[in-house]
């Protein structure tokens, strides 16, 4: 469901549009690096058991939320 305030931004925002042309207009790739280069084996535990911890709190925020 769009409205019409959406649409006529959109449409007065778009000449401000430019795509490049020309050889250079390819996306240039970067070397790809390692999620945790340089990190020590704390740094990357301790995120992981960041990310875990609101994890399991979300099951079990939801879990007695919908059940």
């Amino acid at each position: 469901m769009v409205n019409g305030f959406l649409i006529a931004a959109v449409n007065r925002l778009s000449p401000l549009i430019t795509r490049r042309t020309g050889p250079r207009a390819a996306a240039l790739p970067f070397a790809a690096a390692e999620p945790f280069e340089g990190a020590d084996a704390a740094a990357w535990l301790d995120d992981l058991r960041l990310f875990a911890t609101g994890w399991i709190g979300g099951l079990v925020f939801f879990g007695t939320l919908i059940g």
